[in-house]
């Protein structure tokens, strides 16, 4: 067999509030691949985690998808491979779990080839499976990013560090929203002072994070575009998200957490009161929820020959 290659991608946050589509944010909760040629000469997955059980089929799991589609557009013959795979980043969440699996799948091309792909092709290539780069980009280059999309369909970002003292409580429902369905209920049309609050808040998101100003995100992280709208497909978000509106110790300011049905809270230090005024209204409403306290991950997807 020939070698063999570790490949770890970060979860990510995205539209941390008003930056929908725009900002995104990676976090220390890792999708992880063992590749390398598998010995039996045909192609074998195997997964632990979560999603293990729906994700074993090598002609549906997407990881096996985008590696076929690179190294078919590439040039390059697909050699059988053996993928061993742990995830921790939960599915349907709006934690960037298919984002994750497309970076993991380009970088094992990139192992595999020897060459990394132009920042150019590696968007090309993910874009056919994620249709936004918002939590491509997080995975891919960790830390707090913003990206966009220009006429001609290239991806220009902007990354930076945060600083450590800054961590996300995720508060995981019981309950999958899948991204499909938590876009059809956002309005093609929007009210102009509606834009202009979140223009103005996700400016200052922007600001706060760069700066190491995180007072802000109390105010920040509020939104009109998407989290309104979304709030009835998810049993109390709504009133977990006045939570922006109180005094609670340790946190800075809370928001969906991409398409849902997650919520990030943003803290400093302990996390335990905010996760129990959380579950409270999660409780209220039927819906059983679990935490994790993650610190932001600054490096983003890493590649290790072994």
């Amino acid at each position: 067999m020939g070698s063999a290659y570790s490949i770890q991608v970060p979860a990510s946050s995205t539209n941390l509030g008003a930056g929908y589509d725009a900002l995104g944010l990676a976090l220390g909760l890792y999708l992880k691949v063992g590749v390398q040629e598998s010995g039996s000469g045909s192609p074998e997955i195997h997964m632990e985690g979560e999603g293990a059980r729906e994700l074993l089929s090598v002609r549906e799991n997407l990881m096996w998808r985008v590696i076929r589609r690179v190294f078919q557009g590439e040039g390059r013959s697909l050699p059988p491979l053996r993928l061993e795979v742990q995830n921790r980043i939960p599915l349907a969440r709006g934690l960037g779990s298919s984002a994750a699996a497309i970076v993991a799948a380009l970088g094992a091309y990139e192992a595999l080839a020897g060459e990394e792909l132009s920042q150019e092709k590696f968007y090309r290539y993910a874009l056919e499976f994620e249709t936004h780069p918002d939590n491509l980009t997080a995975a891919r280059f960790g830390g707090f990013t913003v990206s966009c999309v220009d006429e001609g369909g290239r991806v220009d970002f902007f990354r930076t560090r945060v600083a450590e003292t800054l961590k996300v409580l995720l508060v995981v429902p019981d309950i999958r929203l899948p991204t499909s369905e938590a876009r059809a209920v956002v309005p093609d049309h929007l009210k102009m002072s509606d834009v202009i609050f979140n223009l103005q808040r996700s400016a200052l998101t922007v600001a706060a994070l760069m700066a190491g100003q995180f007072r802000f995100l109390r105010e920040s992280l509020r939104d009109k575009v998407h989290q309104p709208y979304r709030a009835p497909l998810i049993p109390g978000l709504q009133e977990v998200l006045a939570l922006n509106g109180r005094e609670i110790p340790g946190l800075l300011g809370v928001s969906l957490s991409g398409a849902g049905p997650s919520v990030a809270a943003f803290i400093q230090g302990d996390g335990r009161e905010v996760f129990g005024q959380v579950q409270s209204i999660f409780d209220r409403h039927g819906v059983a929820c679990r935490p994790l306290e993650l610190k932001i991950d600054n490096q983003g997807r890493s590649i290790r020959g072994s």
